[in-house]
């Protein structure tokens, strides 16, 4: 059994959809999934046990794709080192032991494992009897002479090309230049204007996300109350609720950009600093990030009236809101079943507009099981003065110097005694007391994914590296992108006009594309070793170069990945009162160039619930111990009932068709009916993933 009320199987931390395997021992409870049944009975090398044969399979599977013939990446962990170095005492068993029998049966794994090894483990499902079948079916009938138009973007978006060439010297242009790919037509991406998002751009939405493009929202404050995001106003609306929360949340726990640990400050002290800067005392920013605030589950308690802003702010609220999404798979659990956190919530950070190259305000590298909506509400740039950037510049080229002897430890030359002096003075800050007295960053509590912030969630705030030199247009264009290249000119132009008071964007993004993802791992198991993390030291080991959430690509890394793989990924700012929606399954990371509010709802769309899927079982794929393990999700659960929902609506729709009604209310029920059958379609190959049966 899973943490809290979800179902899952004790061996791989996977949800348990229906069929599953169950001891029948009333003394033990032990629980699989039909993969790890699967697993057993082809003879899988470690059995299904989910220490041993999960990670082999997740590293093997990232290997795979970048191994040249019999070498390895120089470095790269095997998985027999990892295997061992994850493996816990309790688990040194031989997992030959547990084995499916001859006639296909399944024994109770051993003590050891966390069985009985004493009974025959029992088939059982959750739902009736080929419900699910019965599901498929109804899906299958309804959708079978309703098809979803093909969708070729190959030579660019129609409706951004007609948009962008009449619109050309307007203000409303839809479209931002994020990458520079030769021969390549997903340059742009689609970038509407809130105020102006009507019927039409709800289709248009449709194309470039089916197409797995991310897609920014201007001005979606347009929309919204105009309640100030400042934090000091959000710390007195925390205060009124303070009689329903306990005084400990005065005292929150931020990270510490520079070594990713974890430090205890007072919340209206962090908010200080978000405001005015904080430095160490050799003079390098302190940049710090909030953790957990509003605690979990409790953004709306706690600062209601900001809840219901950031609700009025969402664009396509039917995929996006977390409650009352009518294209939001996650709407349509049953009121018993257990709901994913979706959130919002808040992500709270200081920025910097340079990058620093250690101890930036980051999100690193990651990518979310589910699809997500980000909207930067409040930013703000502390103010440094001459004298601090030249400590910083100075202490920057000391870490050059550092890297480069790291990196390259046999042709370090002896320093002289001005290097010696500088270098001492770098390891002392580095070893600095300024907000120290209260860090936690103790191995044991750097394992545990729920006491370190890697930057993790996704929808979880995302933070990005500084595009500096990528704004303006390439001298040459492709005709056939001439007018997405003025339109862009006109997005700059607008930019300056409504925000003139803001000298960059609150954070860059980094989002690659799905296609990428073999080449990016392949790239990243090849430099790993450049990378430093925890205690700001260079990364130790690596099991899932994505999941791991500990690389962050600065300029440098990025130039490297696109000289050596052609990798690049759409680059772009991010402004007050923009939305950014990631779709999931594209690997993505924030740096904030100043301090920012932001603010996100995870969401699950028909477009990408198989890519969800994909995911959910790449991550059953990683050991117990690591942070991207628990199906907190269950993505297939709730393809499922969405399957159902929408067979019931589409069902009703189709019978008040054939009864006598007006033209009127004829047109409500063919368009009702068609966005039916739009998600049954859409659902109708993930439930039938879901359908595996032991």
């Amino acid at each position: 059994m899973m943490h809290g009320s979800l179902f899952g199987s004790d061996n791989c931390n996977t949800s348990i959809v229906n069929f599953h395997r169950s001891c029948p021992n009333p003394d033990c409870s032990y629980d699989i999934c039909v993969n790890c049944c699967r697993e057993l009975r082809d003879g899988a090398p470690h059995g299904a046990t989910e220490v041993s044969s999960s990670l082999s399979k997740s590293v093997e599977a990232s290997r795979i794709t970048a191994l040249k013939g019999n070498d390895a990446p120089d470095g790269w962990r095997s998985p027999e080192t990892l295997l061992a170095k994850d493996c816990p005492t309790h688990m040194s068993f031989d997992v030959a032991e547990w084995r499916a029998k001859s006639d296909g049966s399944i024994p109770c794994p051993p003590k050891e494992c966390g069985g009985c090894g004493s009974s025959l483990m029992a088939l059982r499902r959750i739902f009736e009897a080929n419900w699910v079948d019965q599901l498929i079916q109804s899906a299958e009938a309804l959708t079978c002479n309703y098809h979803l138009p093909d969708i070729d973007l190959s030579h660019g978006c129609s409706f951004c090309l007609a948009t962008s060439s009449v619109q050309n010297g307007d203000n409303h242009c839809q479209v931002r230049q994020a990458s520079f790919r030769n021969n390549s037509h997903d340059n742009f991406l689609y970038c509407p204007n809130a105020v102006h998002i009507d019927g039409n751009e709800f289709e248009h939405f449709q194309m470039h996300w089916r197409a797995g493009e991310p897609v920014i929202v201007r001005n979606a404050q347009a929309n919204a109350s105009g309640l100030s995001w400042e934090p000091m106003v959000m710390w007195r609306a925390f205060r009124k609720a303070s009689k329903k929360l306990k005084e400990e949340h005065f005292s929150v726990m931020s990270i510490d950009c520079l070594d990713w640990c974890q430090v205890q400050i007072n919340i209206h002290q962090f908010f200080k600093g978000y405001l005015e800067g904080r430095r160490h005392h050799n003079g390098w920013p302190e940049i710090l990030k909030l953790k957990d605030w509003p605690p979990a589950n409790t953004f709306e308690e706690c600062l209601p009236r900001h809840g219901a802003d950031f609700f009025a702010m969402l664009p396509f609220s039917e995929y996006t809101h977390p409650r009352q999404g009518l294209l939001n798979l996650a709407t349509k659990l049953p009121d018993t079943a257990l709901k994913p956190d979706l959130g919002p919530k808040t992500y709270i950070a200081y920025g910097y507009q340079e990058e620093l190259g250690r101890g930036d305000s980051v999100t690193k590298l990651h990518c979310d099981i589910s699809d997500a909506v980000n909207i930067l509400t409040h930013t703000t740039k502390a103010k440094v003065d001459h004298k601090q950037h030249e400590i910083i510049e100075k202490l920057r080229k000391q870490q050059e110097v550092e890297d480069s002897k790291e990196r390259y430890p046999g042709i370090a030359e002896a320093p002289d005694s001005h290097q010696r002096s500088d270098e001492t003075e770098t390891k002392d800050f580095y070893s600095q007391e300024s907000t120290d007295d209260n860090k936690s960053c103790l191995p044991e509590t750097m394992n545990k994914g729920k006491d370190i912030d890697n930057g993790e969630n996704i929808i979880s705030e995302r933070d990005y590296a500084d595009i500096s030199g990528r704004t303006s247009l390439p001298n040459e264009i492709n005709p056939s992108t001439n007018a997405l290249a003025l339109a862009e000119v006109n997005v700059a132009l607008e930019i300056k006009q409504d925000c003139a008071e803001i000298e960059c964007g609150g954070a860059v993004w980094d989002i690659f594309r799905r296609q990428d993802v073999p080449k990016l791992i392949e790239y990243l198991q090849r430099h790993w070793r450049e990378f430093r993390h925890f205690n700001n030291a260079p990364v130790a080991s690596v099991i899932h170069p994505i999941h791991d959430q500990t690389f962050f690509l600065e300029e440098k890394h990025k130039k490297q990945l696109k000289e050596e793989f052609n990798v690049e990924p759409w680059t772009f700012e991010q402004y007050l009162g923009e939305a950014v929606f990631i779709p999931a399954g594209c690997p993505h990371q924030v740096r904030n160039r100043q301090s920012c509010i932001k603010v996100a709802v995870d969401f699950v769309s028909p477009e990408n619930v198989q890519e969800c899927i994909r995911l959910t079982e790449e991550f059953r794929m990683l050991p117990k111990s690591h942070r991207s393990k628990e199906d907190i999700l269950e993505v297939k659960k709730l393809g499922l009932y969405a399957a159902s929902v929408a067979v019931d609506e589409a069902t009703n729709l189709l019978s008040k068709l054939n009864a006598p009604q007006s033209h009127d209310e004829l047109q409500q029920l063919e368009h009702a009916t068609g966005t039916e059958s739009s998600i049954a379609e859409g659902l109708d190959m993930g439930s039938t993933s879901c359908s595996n049966q032991d």
